[in-house]
C-alpha cells in the first residue's frame, strides 16, 4: 500500500491506495517516522467510508474516523463534534441545512461558553461540511455555516504572570518525581513552542553545536492537512536546559499528553494559578521576546506565524513583572 523511499536528506512515504482521500506523500527525517506515519493511514483506511452520509450527524462520525485522525488537534475538536452529531442538529438532513439551523446553534451554545469556543467550533463545522460536499458527494448546494457570524468574538487572551508567578509554578513542577514536567514548562517558557511540538520533539532533530533545530508541524486544518519542516534557531536558554541533559536519545521529553497536561494543571493549582493555561506560556514566551528587542522576523521563525497579525495577538508587552 505504501512505497518509503529516499528523498534528499530524508525518507518519503508514497500513498498508492486508489480510493484513499487524505496526502499522497510525506517526507520526514527517519525511515522510521515514514513508517509510521504509513502505518496509521493503513489504519485509517481500513474503515472503508462506502455509503453518501445523509445527516449531518452522519457526515460527522464519518469526519472522526476519517480525515479528523490526520488533524493536529484532533483530540480538541473530536469532542465537540460528538456533541454536535447527539444534538437535535445531528438529526438535520445536510440537503435541508439552512443558516437558521446554525443560527439557533450558536445561541444556544452562547448560552453555555464563550463567543470565542462558538467561533472555533463553527470554523470546524465549515471545514467538515465542505468536506462532505466536496469528498463524500453529499448533497449540498451550499455551506450555510460559512454565512454565520458570532458576535463578540475577538478578544485576545492576555495572561498576567509575574516573576514570583513563574517561582511557584517551577517550585510546584520541581517537587514531581519526573523532572520532565519542570522540563516541559521550562522549553516552553524559553521558546513559545506548543506543548504538542515539545512532546514530539526528538534528539535527532537538534543540533546543539549549531543552536538550531527541526520541527514538522500540521498546517491549519481549514489549508490542508500537510506537514512542514520548520528549521528554528534555538534561544540561548533554551540550549542551556538542552545542554544540562545527558541522555540525548529518543524524544526530549518522556511524557504522554495527558501526563504532561495532568502535570501541569496539578502544580499551577498547588500554585496558585487557577486561570493560567499551559497555552499561556507561548503568549509569555513570545511577549518576553518582543521585550528583548527581538524583531518580527525573529520571534515568527520561533512560534512558526506566518501572519503578523497572529503573531501580534500573542504580543502583551507588560505581560509580566
Amino acid at each position: 500500500m505504501a512505497t518509503i523511499r529516499r528523498s534528499g536528506n530524508g525518507w518519503q512515504a508514497l500513498i498508492r491506495r486508489k480510493n484513499y482521500v487524505g496526502p499522497r506523500s510525506r517526507t520526514f527525517l527517519s525511515r522510521d517516522l515514514a513508517q509510521s506515519w504509513a502505518d496509521a493511514v493503513e489504519d485509517r483506511t481500513k474503515k472503508v467510508l462506502n455509503d453518501i452520509p445523509v445527516t449531518l450527524g452522519e457526515v460527522i462520525n464519518d469526519y472522526i474516523n476519517g480525515p479528523l485522525l490526520l488533524h493536529r488537534s484532533a483530540e480538541n475538536e473530536k469532542y465537540p463534534l460528538r456533541v454536535t452529531a447527539e444534538s437535535w442538529l445531528g438529526d438535520i438532513p445536510l440537503k435541508e441545512l439552512q443558516i437558521k439551523h446554525f443560527a439557533v446553534w450558536r445561541d444556544e451554545r452562547l448560552v453555555k461558553v464563550k463567543p470565542n469556543t462558538v467561533m472555533r467550533e463553527l470554523r470546524i463545522l465549515r471545514v467538515l461540511i465542505d468536506w462532505a460536499k466536496d469528498e463524500r458527494g453529499a448533497e449540498i448546494k451550499d455551506n450555510p455555516a460559512r454565512h454565520l457570524r458570532v458576535r463578540g468574538t475577538g478578544d485576545a487572551r492576555a495572561p498576567f504572570f509575574t516573576d514570583q508567578d513563574e517561582k511557584r509554578l517551577l517550585y510546584e513542577l520541581s517537587q514531581m518525581s519526573n523532572k520532565n514536567h519542570l522540563r516541559l514548562t521550562k522549553l516552553a517558557l524559553a521558546t513559545g513552542f506548543r506543548r504538542s511540538e515539545l512532546l514530539s520533539l526528538i534528539w535527532r532533530n537538534i543540533d546543539l553545536k549549531k543552536k538550531l533545530l527541526y520541527i514538522y508541524r500540521k498546517n491549519c486544518a481549514a489549508i490542508d492537512h500537510s506537514t512542514g519542516p520548520r528549521l528554528i534557531p534555538m534561544p540561548e536558554k533554551a540550549l542551556k536546559i538542552l545542554e544540562e541533559l545527558n541522555d540525548r536519545n529518543g524524544k526530549v521529553i518522556e511524557l504522554s499528553k495527558g501526563a504532561a497536561r495532568n502535570g501541569f494543571d496539578k502544580a499551577r493549582k498547588k500554585a496558585g494559578l487557577e486561570t493560567l493555561r499551559f497555552h499561556d506560556l507561548r503568549h509569555i514566551a513570545i511577549s518576553r521576546m518582543w521585550s528583548s528587542g527581538m524583531n518580527a522576523l525573529e520571534i515568527s521563525a520561533c512560534s512558526g506565524h506566518r501572519d503578523i497579525k497572529m503573531l501580534m495577538r500573542y504580543s502583551h508587552f507588560q505581560l509580566s513583572i
